[in-house]
């Protein structure tokens, strides 16, 4: 009676793995969903660039959204830091040629303002990016019927 038991406890168990490891569900979440690891994204075994993701976001519309709300932020985050880079070599300009000291320090204030309006964008599109890559996840692997 045992060894009954056992041989149907193992049958079932034996079962359920093999469900498991067929199962779509778990394929696409291993092969298709969309992964964050710093600056770079990944899908499977492949790499995505910034840019390539926009193709990625077909079946999930507020995914998409997401994706183009924080492409505007990255880009606002781009401009904000030029100017202050630019900021900087004026503010080194004017203080070598003719050392007005108010306007290289207003330069440099600005310098340090646009800095950190720059790693501000940069923060909100990087977190926007996160929940656009979580909506586009669950609306892959948990379709709207």
């Amino acid at each position: 009676m045992k060894k009954l038991i056992t041989l149907c406890g193992l049958f079932f168990i034996g079962t359920i793995m093999y469900a498991q490891q067929t199962d779509s569900l778990k394929y696409k979440y291993i092969n298709q969903s969309i992964y964050r690891y710093g600056g770079v994204y990944q899908k499977g075994t492949e790499r995505l660039s910034f840019r390539n993701l926009k193709y990625e976001f077909s079946m999930s519309d507020l995914g998409l959204d997401g994706y183009n709300k924080a492409r505007k932020y990255i880009t606002t985050s781009t401009v904000l830091r030029i100017v202050s880079f630019a900021s900087s070599m004026a503010a080194l300009s004017i203080a070598a040629s003719n050392g007005n000291r108010k306007a290289a320090y207003f330069l440099l204030g600005g310098q340090i303002v646009f800095g950190f309006a720059a790693a501000k964008y940069s923060g909100m599109s990087k977190s926007t990016m996160d929940r656009a890559l979580w909506q586009r996840n669950k609306d892959l692997l948990f379709p709207a019927r």
